[in-house]
This record gives C-alpha cells, sequence and structure tokens, in this order.
C-alpha cells in the first residue's frame, strides 16, 4: 500500500495532523506530541479509542488542540461523508502514539471496529505508527510479524526505544520521543 502524501490541507497551507491515541499508559504523552505539532505550524485532530481515555481525558487534548476530540464513531459528522470518512480526508497524514499492540493488531487483520481503525482504514494518506508496550509482548512473535506486514503494505514505524517501563522493568518497548515522532512524520509530509 503506498500512500499518497497528497494534500488536503486548507487555503492556508497548513497541514493537517490526525493523532490517534491508543490505551497505552504512554498516552499522557500525547500532549507533549500535540504541543509540538502545534509549534511547527500544524492542525491537529485527536481520535481517541474507549481505553485509551482510562489514561488522558478528551478535555485535555482538546484544550491542546482547540478542537473537538473524536472519541465515537457514530457521531454525526459535520459534513455528508460519514465520520470516518470525513477525518481521513481531512488529515495529511495519521500519527498513531502512542500505538498498542491492540491497534497495531486490529489493522494488520483489517478489524474496523471503532473510530480510529475505520480512519486508518479509510486514509489514502501516510500512516506512522510509534509502538508503545511492555517488551514481552513487543518481542511477541505475532505482534513482530503484524508489524512486518504493515511495513510491507507502506505503513511506517517510529521506535519503539529501549527505557522504562510501566511494569518497572527496563527494555524495549518505551514510546520513542515527541521529537523523533514529529521528525519522521514530517519525513512521511515532504
Amino acid at each position: 500500500m503506498t500512500k499518497s502524501p497528497s494534500s488536503s490541507s486548507s487555503k492556508s497551507g497548513t497541514k493537517t495532523v490526525l493523532l490517534g491515541v491508543t490505551a497505552s499508559i504512554a498516552a499522557y504523552k500525547a500532549c507533549d506530541l500535540v504541543n509540538l505539532f502545534r509549534r511547527k505550524g500544524f492542525a491537529v485532530k485527536c481520535v481517541m479509542t474507549r481505553d485509551a481515555e482510562h489514561f488522558i481525558t478528551p478535555l485535555t487534548l482538546e484544550t491542546l488542540t482547540c478542537a473537538k476530540v473524536v472519541t465515537d464513531m457514530f457521531l454525526l459528522p459535520e459534513t455528508r461523508n460519514p465520520l470516518h470518512i470525513a477525518l481521513a480526508e481531512e488529515a495529511d497524514i495519521i500519527v498513531v502514539a502512542p500505538a498498542t499492540a491492540d491497534i497495531i493488531g486490529k489493522v494488520a487483520a483489517g478489524i474496523c471496529d471503532d473510530i480510529l481503525t475505520c480512519a486508518i482504514c479509510a486514509t489514502e494518506r501516510p500512516v506512522l505508527f510509534a509502538p508503545a508496550m511492555n517488551s514481552k509482548m513487543y518481542s511477541n512473535p505475532i505482534i513482530r510479524d503484524k508489524i512486518s506486514y504493515l511495513k510491507s503494505k507502506g505503513y511506517r514505524f517510529v521506535g519503539p526505544i529501549e527505557g522504562h517501563l510501566a511494569c518497572g522493568q527496563r527494555g524495549m518497548g518505551h514510546l520513542a520521543s515527541p521529537e523523533n515522532i514529529l521528525k519522521e512524520a514530517e519525513k512521511l509530509l515532504k
């Protein structure tokens, strides 16, 4: 799957990032990522999985993005398109940070059971995953196969890196730095 970097940007030339936030302890770093994207002049819209709301609230991301955070795919869209299609078309890139084993597995299997997986499936734009999970999950052969499969279809990945994990141990599975995620997103948009 070759993702087209063609722009859906507004007349002002502002690029739009659709930031997907999933259920990881690293979800709080989405705040830093939003701030970095905004400082670079990007418009940011956020979608969250339902379980991500256990780690960070939509209100926090709405405050930082100045835009409504979408958590429910059955909200009425502001356009004629279904909501997931409208989000996919508005975005110049979809960045999933943190990307859990769950979201990686769902996208690889073509499962579209929430607003984020539906938007990813509907996009023709680049998709960048920034995995964050326990090192045992990251090294699981099934997850490694799913990541390889997605890469072979044109999806991009940044990280994870070695670092301190939520379990108190150190290992591979720590979310890449927001600065590195931003750099990779900027590369994909050029």
